[in-house]
């Protein structure tokens, strides 16, 4: 099978320059020809409009007709959001899964997504940084440093992003080097899990025409959030750091970037404990499971904050990446575009699989290695043309091996054991695409786009050994491809320089998947090309709004959206084979209503914050996973399976809301004194795919509040409480892998409180 070939290193650039501005998502101001327009934009108690990339062209977010949300680097820090998985506390629609490492995590947009442990599969919310598509979702999962913002685009995003971006994409634009010396520093302390977190940058010329810039962070944690009984001392740590070098070189009409990124991570997390038991259970559960919670003492509920394994939780990763950007203008104003990324990724992660004190399934081990190299040539549009277009090629290929190892049983009647599966799985995308927007009036615009691509998928893989769950030899492999395209038309109506409106349609695809988890057809059946599930599409209609009021002092961004996705890949847990399977879930349907706002209510006030109402339901689904309680009561049969039709989309929340407040009091010509509340409340979620009503995660909402000095418009000093009212969450409920009948939880952090100093030069 073909290998892709990566250098590891290789560069970058972040094309994008942008003024970061404290706690608001609203950022850089357009230029303006008029001077009583300049003067108007530099009052400080008018919103400015932050510069977004969301359809690969600098333009103010009011412009955008796409249902975004745009939040500021230095914003997002001061909220103590330093990850993408964190986005969903300060993002309408958004929301996140959790897993015991980033392989089983994943976001979902409008109620789509799939976090999943299965190589063969891709997320419907696809990853961008710096341009460039991350690959799989657990390679996208990344710390953020040094961030100059990150764009929150909801619905298909396919046309101009290109790869599995069916219900939304993620884009993190991180800082570019400056012409001009400057710099910042940044020590952040937390008492509840002593965590010292370090993030820097230094910027500048080092020649007339070229700009470096260096940064990086530092994160050590002595302490979890979870203690271990058997062990001692806590689970849940983590320890990570990263750096990042970037250069830009301007030479007449070229200029060239390169950023070079690389990240490591020591976690020792994340840790699943004992949130459930069902009165009927397996066989398994009632012989060790149940005996060792009643000799130590442990009762399962929601709130447990105690394991009683015998081994830890660990994930180590590495990533490296790389992006050249070459961009040379023609003599007419328009510019050819080239991008290329390469990622390594490795991953390593072990963890006691059947999370008690005796060896049942003790040992479970996955190492995965991505290469991934993307190549994308562009040509746009003159600036100030009245029809601005890209057009533009390109090539994904991605080669991910996997190995899995399950063993233990030593403590039982079965004897110690061993499975391994070693697995290949590579993808090839290759497009043509081009988009437009053509100003008909002054106050009409149409716009549109297609893209067409084919997409190769291969996988191959054996399965062996005699651990007791899954014993047997089994080899398998599957080659398939598939020709679509995704595309968009709509309209943007301007009443006025305050006030517009956009109505579109829009058609989003995913890639066919293969369903190579351990009990999958792709081994146990004689028909592995049984296991590739078809291609997701969704047909996507939205239209929204962008006004200001108040003289520029309120602004009010609103979509409503109506999302019919066909062939919907969902990863599920089977309670027949006590494993997580994909499968096609039929017909979902998912509308409602997103709301962004930002608000200067009165001098040194700023108020801002998002709603969402999402109405995600299975619109046809026969056939899906029965539930562990049905399936040992016998009241649904797994060769049938049960109907969701009709029924709410898992991990979707109905209702969210996050609103903040930060009110500044200047007591010097530089010195500002702030207090800054944080809140952000989420509608009951059941996580579940078979939708057991025992892996619901009731309704709650957190609590933030800091207060901070900065002096001389330099040096700031903050206090803050995270989760100050100590709630209760979990990032996931899932069914209980070998234990039938019981439940695991991954629960958030608790209460922290510290402080923060930054310095900036």
């Amino acid at each position: 099978m073909r290998k892709s070939v990566l250098a590891r290193s290789c560069a970058v650039i972040a094309l994008t320059i942008g003024a970061l501005q404290s706690g608001a998502a609203m950022a850089q101001t357009a230029p303006a020809s008029d001077p009583a327009l300049a003067a108007e934009q530099e009052r400080s108690d008018r919103i400015d409009d932050i510069v977004v990339t969301a359809q690969r062209r600098d333009q103010g977010l009011s412009e955008v007709p796409i249902s975004i949300t745009a939040l500021d680097g230095e914003g997002l820090e001061r909220q103590g959001i330093t990850k993408i998985d964190s986005l969903f506390a300060v993002t309408p629609a958004l929301s996140y899964q959790g897993s015991q490492s980033s392989a089983g995590s994943g976001l979902r947009v409008r109620g789509v997504g799939s976090a999943a442990f299965n190589a063969g599969t891709e997320q419907s919310v696809s990853t961008i940084i710096d341009g460039v598509v991350t690959g799989p979702a657990a390679s996208g999962l990344s710390d953020l440093f040094d961030v100059q913002r990150v764009e929150v685009l909801r619905g298909p995003q396919g046309t101009l992003f290109g790869k599995n971006a069916s219900a939304g994409a993620i884009n993190v634009v991180t800082n570019a080097p400056s012409s001009v010396f400057g710099g910042y520093g940044i020590v952040r302390y937390g008492e509840a899990m002593e965590e010292i977190r370090v993030e820097g940058a230094v910027t500048g010329p080092v020649g007339e025409n070229t700009a470096v810039r260096l940064a990086g962070f530092y994160l050590d944690q002595n302490e979890g959030w979870t203690t271990n009984a058997i062990r001692g001392g806590t689970e849940d740590v983590r320890n990570r750091w990263g750096a990042r070098f970037s250069v830009n070189h301007e030479a007449g009409p070229l200029t060239t970037s390169f950023i070079y990124t690389y990240e490591q991570r020591d976690d020792d997390c994340c840790t699943r404990t004992f949130s459930g038991l069902e009165p009927v259970r397996g066989a398994l559960t009632n012989t060790f499971l149940v005996p060792r919670l009643t000799a130590n003492g442990l009762t399962p509920s929601p709130d447990n904050r105690v394991s009683i394994s015998e081994q830890g939780v660990e994930e180590k990763m590495r990533s490296d990446y790389a992006v050249l950007t070459l961009a040379y203008q023609l003599s007419g104003g328009q510019t050819i575009k080239s991008i290329t990324g390469a990622r390594k990724w490795k991953q390593y992660e072990f963890n006691d699989g059947d999370r008690i004190d005796i060896d049942v399934g003790s040992f479970a081990v996955q190492r995965r290695d991505l290469d991934l190299f993307t190549q994308e040539l562009q040509l746009l549009s003159a600036p100030e043309s009245r029809l601005q277009y890209v057009v533009g090629l390109y090539l994904y290929d991605q080669d991910l091996y996997e190995f899995t190892s399950t063993k233990g049983g030593s403590g039982t009647p079965f004897r110690l054991g061993e499975t391994v599966v070693p697995l290949d799985v590579q993808v090839r995308n290759m497009a043509v695409y081009a988009d437009a927007t053509y100003d008909l009036t002054d106050q009409w615009q149409v716009f549109g786009g297609a893209r067409l691509l084919k997409e190769e998928v291969e996988a191959a893989g054996t399965r062996s050994g005699n651990f007791f769950a899954f014993p047997g030899t089994y080899s398998a492999s599957v080659s398939d491809d598939d020709t679509n395209w995704v595309g968009r038309f709509g309209a943007r109506y301007s009443l006025n320089d305050d006030m517009s409106f956009y109505g579109s349609v829009s058609r989003g695809y995913k890639g066919k998947a293969v369903d190579v988890s351990i009990s999958s057809p792709f081994f146990l059946s004689t028909n592995p090309q049984s296991a590739v599930l078809r291609p997701e599409t969704v047909l996507n209609f939205e239209l929204g709004a962008r006004t200001r009021f108040n003289d520029g002092r309120f602004v009010l961004n609103g979509t409503l959206f109506h999302s019919d996705f066909t062939d919907f890949q969902a990863s599920q847990f089977d309670g027949t084979t006590a494993a997580f399977i994909l499968r096609n879930a039929g017909k979902v349907k998912t509308q409602g209503l997103e709301v962004d706002f930002k608000s200067i209510p009165w001098d040194g006030g700023t108020l801002m914050g998002g709603f969402s109402f999402v109405d995600a339901v299975f619109d046809e689904y026969k056939g899906a996973p029965c539930t562990v309680p049905s399936t040992l009561a016998r009241t649904c049969l797994p060769t049938v399976g049960q109907d969701l039709s009709g029924k709410q989309v898992n991990a979707s929340p109905r209702y969210q809301f996050n609103v903040s407040y930060r009110h500044d009091f200047d007591f010097g010509q530089n010195d500002t004194f702030y207090v800054q509340g944080e809140y952000s409340w989420r509608d009951d979620v059941t996580f579940g795919g078979d939708l057991n009503p025992a892996t619901m995660q009731p309704a709650y909402g957190v609590a933030n509040f800091r207060a901070g000095i900065r002096l001389d418009d330099r040096y700031e000093l903050v206090a803050f409480a995270e989760n100050a009212f100590d709630e209760t969450y979990a990032y996931r409920i899932i069914d209980a892998v070998l234990w039938s009948g019981a439940y695991q939880t991954y629960l958030a952090p608790g209460r922290t409180v510290g402080i923060e100093l930054r310095a900036d030069f």
